[in-house]
């Protein structure tokens, strides 16, 4: 007969609780956190991995031939006439009253304040220094409340545009702009468009894009 002391006793229920554990006494609640922990990581490395390799941007907007038949202007009118205010230049700093939202001619600020240097700015600028621009023959793209995909809809075809002749151009966010989302100036013209309309964009450009109208036509703005 075998007799089991008290001691050993204790180191068999020892040995029954570290087996029904998973031998080491750790929980089954820490084995699960640690597996949870595990997968977090994994997932965060696959999305690190996918921003570098360009999955989760956004698709780029295809090429556009700008100069297609499509968007021949010819015969068409595009855009709204605006009488003409005048191109006089007013000391820099004071505020000038135009006829449209934007403006589309005017007085305006001389040099160096204006005109502004072409291209898409994340602030707006005075519309004294933007008609400035328009004098020169220059096209000012404004918008207002596009969703985040229109804006950079919008900045992609500015961009081709810019490349493909039509480098006279400024992009800008416009508060005051409400009956629209998206207006176009030149001198004497404007175009409010709801959507990002490539067509009507592109038609605009090729018929006010340093025109005949603008007084100072074919000068450089940067």
């Amino acid at each position: 007969m075998t007799v089991t002391t008290r001691r050993q006793r204790r180191q068999q229920q020892r040995r029954q609780q570290q087996r029904s554990t998973g031998g080491g006494g750790r929980s089954p609640g820490l084995s699960q956190a640690w597996v949870v922990v595990g997968v977090v990581v994994i997932l965060v490395a696959i999305i690190l991995i996918g921003r570098v390799a360009g999955v989760f941007e956004p698709p780029a907007v295809a090429p556009v031939d700008v100069n297609s038949s499509q968007y021949d202007a010819a015969g068409e009118t595009i855009g709204t006439k605006m009488p003409d205010l005048g191109n006089t230049h007013i000391p820099t700093g004071q505020k000038a009253t135009y006829n449209s939202v934007p403006p589309t001619s005017g007085e305006h600020w001389a040099a160096p304040a204006a005109p502004a240097p072409p291209g898409i700015k994340d602030a707006t600028l005075p519309n004294e220094v933007t008609t400035h621009d328009l004098e020169h023959g220059a096209i000012v793209v404004v918008y207002n409340g596009l969703a985040p995909a229109d804006v950079d809809q919008l900045k992609a075809l500015m961009r081709q545009l810019m490349s493909s002749g039509y480098p006279k151009v400024v992009v800008e966010p416009y508060p005051d702009l409400k009956d629209a989302k998206v207006a176009l100036t030149s001198w004497d013209w404007i175009l409010k468009l709801q959507t990002v309309d490539q067509a009507q964009v592109i038609k605009f450009f090729r018929a006010h894009y340093d025109s005949s109208d603008a007084p100072e036509k074919g000068v450089s703005i940067g």
